[in-house]
């Protein structure tokens, strides 16, 4: 990555949160402050390319390692291990990220999340997001099917419950990812088991290099993401959301995280249901990270187009 930003710890109640801090060249007179959830298996780091776009357009951006993840992952815990009520706890973190972001430059907040944090920003943006200029959702599954959702939440519950909740979930953990690829796998395309993440491979490599990538969530995380996920998806949670806030979704028609664009067209329908500024943008033949696709260039564009449009609102 050619832009790490500065680096920092904000310690949360005895949690010391790792974040990236981008600014753009008069921070106090930013477009907006923009923090960022970056998704499962990864880290901050990996979004230098995507700070270097955003501040020089005229935005700052605070990307924290999530907890389980990257350097935000305290001693003893194994990658993937969010905590005693980690997913709650991160969605305060992030609270409390928002909070600090706008005491140091007193812009617009706009929530930005990748793949899990997208989960965790759509139901962010019931629970904590009232103060929110703008959301970004950026290859979330959108809604799936409500029975998958429950099977998959009873699961991994019973292994946090047998196992105990720091536990890999011995049914979903790993075959969480290795079920994403199965489709890249069956035509030739595996790619060592990261097909389904880009078509660049040289993006695909990179991630597979890289020691902070590719764990997954132990039972316990994957329990509360799953029970997120339901939660999100429910009408009345959707309504809870703050109707002056713009919401901008995107990603790859064959990322299999949302069945090809369908989780998301029906999310699209229920949020302008309920009276969302939403829009929707699908990229053909785009995978799961659209900002590491070969064509990430026009998807940056295009971000900062709807990004640039919001902040003149």
């Amino acid at each position: 990555m050619n832009n790490p930003g500065n680096e920092l710890y904000l310690p949360r109640e005895g949690h010391s949160i790792f974040c990236r801090q981008w600014l753009c060249s008069d921070p106090a007179k930013a477009r907006a402050n923009i923090l960022l959830a970056h998704g499962m298996g990864e880290h901050s780091a990996r979004y230098g390319d995507l700070a270097t776009a955003l501040t020089e357009a005229g935005f700052n951006l605070l990307a924290p390692d999530l907890r389980g993840h990257g350097q935000s992952l305290p001693p003893l815990y194994k990658p993937g291990d969010m905590g005693h009520q980690g997913w709650d706890e991160t969605l305060k973190d992030l609270a409390f990220l928002e909070q600090w972001m706008t005491q140091q430059y007193q812009r617009p907040a706009i929530l930005m999340g990748h793949s899990m944090g997208a989960m965790l920003s759509q139901q962010y943006a019931y629970v904590h997001g009232q103060r929110l200029h703008a959301l970004i959702l950026s290859g979330s599954p959108g809604v799936v099917p409500k029975l998958r959702a429950m099977i998959g939440a009873a699961i991994t519950r019973f292994d946090s419950w047998r196992l105990t909740p720091a536990t890999p979930s011995p049914l979903i953990g790993k075959a969480l990812f290795a079920n994403n690829n199965k489709r890249f796998e069956a035509s030739g395309d595996g790619d060592g088991g990261f097909a389904w993440l880009s078509r660049d491979r040289e993006q695909v490599a990179a991630y597979r290099a890289d020691p902070l990538c590719g764990a997954t969530l132990t039972s316990g995380g994957l329990a509360a993401m799953f029970a997120s996920q339901l939660q999100s998806m429910n009408e009345r949670a959707i309504q809870r959301i703050n109707k002056n806030m713009a919401i901008y979704l995107f990603a790859g028609t064959d990322d299999p995280i949302n069945n090809k664009g369908k989780g998301l067209l029906e999310l699209e329908r229920r949020y302008r249901k309920a009276g969302l500024k939403t829009q929707l943008r699908l990229y053909p033949q785009g995978r799961h990270e659209m900002l590491n696709e070969l064509n990430r260039a026009e998807v940056i564009e295009d971000l900062l187009t709807w990004l640039t449009e919001q902040a003149n609102v």
